[in-house]
């Protein structure tokens, strides 16, 4: 595949993070691959970018905790999120259609590797801090469109089974205008955006913020602008095997929300799921459990 992204808002993202750093002269041989050839940078080994760049292992791995990252996996997983947010649908089922002899096992492998990732930077404070806003919160609102919604109906689900006044904003944007209108500072925004960003997204969070409403992003890259004004961020791997992202790790993230939430009033929640489950039955929605 050519390079025929347009790759300028990578390479305004890492001249960011160089400005106002020392970097040894090796370590601008690493920048320069990383900006002239952000499909290996996306993808390629420490070795790899090392071999490209007339240096060694340990130079790249210097280079991106220079730039601020823990190491070379961190620096990566960011610089793929916004590599491939650089393309269009097509063109991220290009990068995926090598020579893969199962598509499904690859899809599975991958979410395996995301789930993996995410187990290993979950911030347990971050998911606690953001189930008490959701407690202490008036109303709470997940604004996500397109398939960004499913997580996002996860989470209203089993929040409003224990007890809290949740609500997700999707598909009717006049919806979403009308209830954005009416937020306060005693409310709270959770916003899920993954890969591109919807417009409606975008400005549905810069008016919140603008009202005062505190803001949760969950988002697949630090830098993302819907994450920009936000008090909490959740940061979740999205690559997926195929033309689309994968929803695995925002799935996982809404739902250890919703333990953590569930676990802060355990009395209130348990009365309230007790309520749902007498409601359930009187209305009927469910299939009959076996007795034996």
């Amino acid at each position: 595949m050519e390079e025929d992204f347009d790759s300028s808002t990578l390479t305004e993202w890492l001249d960011s993070r160089v400005q106002g750093r020392k970097l040894a002269a090796r370590q601008m041989q690493v920048i320069g691959i990383l900006r002239s050839q952000p499909r290996l940078a996306s993808y390629g080994s420490v070795s790899d970018i090392a071999a490209v760049a007339a240096s060694n292992a340990s130079t790249v791995t210097r280079t991106a905790q220079t730039l601020g990252f823990k190491g070379w996996a961190d620096f990566q997983f960011e610089l793929r999120s916004r590599f491939l947010a650089s393309l269009s649908a097509l063109e991220v089922a290009a990068e995926h259609n090598g020579h893969i002899s199962s598509p499904a096992q690859a899809a599975v492998s991958t979410d395996r590797a995301n789930l993996a990732h995410f187990e290993r930077t979950l911030d347990a404070d971050t998911i606690h801090a953001i189930a008490k806003a959701i407690a202490g919160a008036r109303q709470t609102f997940i604004v996500a469109a397109g398939s960004y919604a499913i997580p996002g109906k996860a989470l209203e689900h089993n929040a409003i089974i224990a007890g809290y006044n949740v609500r997700l904003l999707d598909a009717d944007v006049a919806a979403l205008t009308n209830a954005i209108a009416r937020l306060g500072a005693e409310d709270l925004v959770i916003a899920i955006s993954l890969w591109r960003v919807y417009d409606s997204t975008m400005r549905a969070v810069d008016i919140a913020h603008n009202l005062g409403t505190p803001i949760v992003s969950i988002t697949d890259s630090a830098g993302s602008p819907v994450a920009v004004h936000a008090d909490h961020r959740i940061v979740v791997p999205t690559e997926g095997a195929g033309f689309f992202p994968s929803l695995t790790g925002a799935v996982t993230a809404v739902q250890a929300i919703a333990v953590e939430l569930a676990s802060l009033d355990r009395e209130r929640s348990n009365q309230n799921i007790a309520a749902s489950e007498r409601t359930w039955d009187q209305m009927r929605i469910m299939h009959p459990r076996s007795s034996s």
